[in-house]
């Protein structure tokens, strides 16, 4: 490794922390004020953040965190008590009926066995799956992995959420890795600390040797920087943030 790429490394760790380490604030996640108080609110509805993450694929994630907010708007209620009243015949009648999903069958599954789950292992608080005997990030990544169709990339995300958005405190963060989309392999292979012909994996081992005690550290940053200034065609280079140390490899 290059000192300017270790430049670059410190410069992203600390940005990465700085951002972890301000004061919570509201993430739009589906830029709908009365959906995103519900989804923020993990001390009052968790569930619905759990379930947000839970129908977060293959759809725009506007469309996908906005679901538990449209059911409790279908059925009249936000408690976690009314949504476990629905079977799983009325879940898929609701999905289908108002297109909440492109999968609706398949997710109106998923999002049935999520509320089950909830109440079987969670005792009707989703909150305990972060909070349940103090765990560490590897066992909220397993406990989400635990839900219908939710693979590593989604489970490693929300745990990331609650930790860098919701200021969660864990036991530890080291399981958190990247969670590589289009922008962050950009931004990692321009910046040299991959091969161009790199995948997904090898970008997720290079995060966990930086900084092998919170590798989802270069998360949100990288992203930014990928969509701000790091763009497919013409990027923005003389304004983005790294552009002193960055070896520019387009």
């Amino acid at each position: 490794m290059t000192h300017s790429q270790q430049e670059i490394i410190d410069t992203l760790i600390d940005m990465g922390n700085e951002l972890r380490s301000q004061p919570r604030i509201q993430v739009p996640f589906t830029n709908k004020s009365e959906a995103d108080v519900l989804l923020n609110n993990i001390e009052t509805t968790p569930h619905f953040f759990v379930l947000g993450c839970v129908m977060d694929r293959q759809v725009k994630a506007e469309r996908a965190w906005i679901i538990p907010y449209k059911i409790s708007q279908i059925i009249g209620s936000e408690d976690f008590s009314d949504f476990l009243t629905l079977n799983l015949p009325t879940t898929t009648t609701i999905f289908k009926k108002h297109s909440l999903h492109r999968m609706p069958s398949l997710m109106a599954k998923c999002f049935f066995d999520a509320t089950q789950k909830i109440h079987a292992n969670y005792s009707d608080n989703a909150s305990n799956i972060w909070k349940e005997r103090n765990p560490s990030s590897h066992e909220v990544i397993q406990r989400f992995a635990q839900f219908n169709g939710v693979g590593q990339k989604i489970s490693t995300m929300a745990t990331n959420i609650l930790v860098r958005e919701f200021k969660v405190q864990l036991r530890d963060n080291s399981a958190i890795d990247i969670s590589v989309d289009v922008q962050i392999e950009r931004v990692f292979k321009r910046l040299g600390f991959v091969p161009k012909d790199a995948l997904i994996n090898d970008i997720i081992l290079a995060a966990r040797s930086f900084y092998p005690q919170y590798p989802g550290v270069f998360d949100s940053i990288c992203w930014e920087i990928g969509g701000s200034w790091c763009k497919p065609t013409n990027p923005s280079c003389t304004d983005c943030i790294l552009s002193k140390y960055c070896p520019k490899i387009l």
